[in-house]
């Protein structure tokens, strides 16, 4: 069952619990604010600006179980502000069910937040498998932004990052997973950077009201909790080619005068030592037509017109492929990050060593090989 729906079978529970409970004294539900996920802003005096979205089961004549609005509350640390969420609401600030953070982008860009993701590690309910994230603009804007979405945004950001993604996207989905990589070898990982992207409204009824969706194309590089760089969506695509539990990568040919999309399927990824300090990055992608969901408009969408891939297609597909590879190399030397691991290649032949730890990337030189077959 994915997380989702446990989430949505959560809520629904909350809602019957407090249904039930409202009508006895002393039943603690009704104190509890329930938070979905939480928005981390850098305070203009220091400190943090927290953005809440929270659950509140109501009790009298309030409604009971509903998304009752996000909650902004400043405190010294995250801490803190959790504690003043709770005087704001008037209800003990529950963390069991969040399902993810997000920082903001002056924040995450600016800011040490290591003793940030510590505590929320280290707190008594919030699950280590939470989603963390960045984002563009503030935390607090993209919460605000939930009415826009016609449901909650901590879902909304949620299921981007671990449904629809899964199987076609980069994504760093734990808490527990990010906060490891900023303590281990190279102390480097990342985050999606999410987006709230707005679209057109054609609702006669609700002419004013804004409408959107939320994308996540971009990864902020991070090193010991430290923003390193941002990597735009040709160079995660390109970082995605190394990756071998994602496929999905899409490539369009303007071949004959011919659009042709191509789809990655599969893909064996070997990276090796050369013997000589540098690295052998072989890739070999399993590709086929791009294909949608209904047979009766695939024409439309994609041009087929036999059914093997014509060579020049295959060549310009592998070109672009090389092409966006090559160019997430070039920013992992640019900006001295490793995603790829090539310290643990050499770790695992010459064991820890400080100088390995502090071997900058440039002294990686990487010999690439790029293949394609039709599957």
């Amino acid at each position: 069952m994915s997380n989702i729906k446990r989430m949505s079978i959560v809520i629904l529970v909350v809602a019957a619990v407090a249904l039930i409970a409202a009508s006895f004294n002393g039943s603690n539900v009704l104190d509890r604010a329930i938070i979905l996920g939480i928005g981390v802003d850098g305070g203009e005096d220091g400190g943090i600006l927290m953005t809440a979205e929270v659950v509140a089961p109501g009790n009298g004549t309030e409604q009971v179980g509903t998304f009752s609005k996000t909650v902004t509350v400043k405190g010294e640390t995250i801490n803190v502000a959790i504690q003043n969420l709770a005087e704001v609401t008037g209800k003990e600030a529950s963390l069991g069910q969040c399902v993810v953070v997000v920082l903001g982008q002056r924040y995450c860009e600016e800011v040490d937040f290591g003793d940030l993701t510590e505590y929320l590690i280290n707190h008594h309910s919030l699950k280590e498998s939470a989603v963390i994230c960045c984002c563009e603009g503030s935390a607090q804007d993209l919460f605000d932004k939930g009415d826009a979405l016609t449901q909650s945004m901590s879902l909304a950001i949620t299921t981007a990052l671990l449904d629809e993604a899964e199987k076609i996207a980069v994504t760093n989905n734990s808490l527990l997973e990010f906060a490891r990589s900023q303590n281990e070898l190279t102390r480097t990982g990342f985050l999606n950077r999410v987006a709230f992207v707005p679209s057109e409204n054609k609702d006669a009824d609700l002419p004013d009201k804004q409408l959107g969706y939320i994308t996540y194309r971009e990864l902020c590089v991070f090193r010991e909790n430290k923003y390193v760089t941002t990597l735009n969506e040709q160079q995660v695509k390109g970082m995605s080619l190394f990756l071998k539990d994602v496929d999905g990568e899409t490539f369009v040919s303007f071949e004959d005068d011919v659009t042709r999309t191509v789809q990655v399927t599969g893909k064996k990824v070997k990276l090796k030592s050369d013997g000589n300090g540098g690295i052998e990055a072989n890739l070999e992608l399993t590709v086929r037509f791009g294909r949608t969901d209904s047979e009766a408009v695939s024409g439309a969408l994609t041009a087929k017109n036999d059914k093997e891939i014509p060579q020049k297609v295959m060549d310009d597909v592998r070109a672009q492929a090389q092409a966006v590879a090559e160019k997430f190399l070039a920013a992992q030397t640019e900006y001295n990050f490793d995603l790829l691991n090539f310290h643990e290649i050499y770790r695992r032949k010459q064991g820890t060593s400080s100088a390995l730890v502090q071997k900058p990337m440039s002294e990686f030189p990487v010999k690439l090989t790029v293949k394609v077959k039709e599957s």
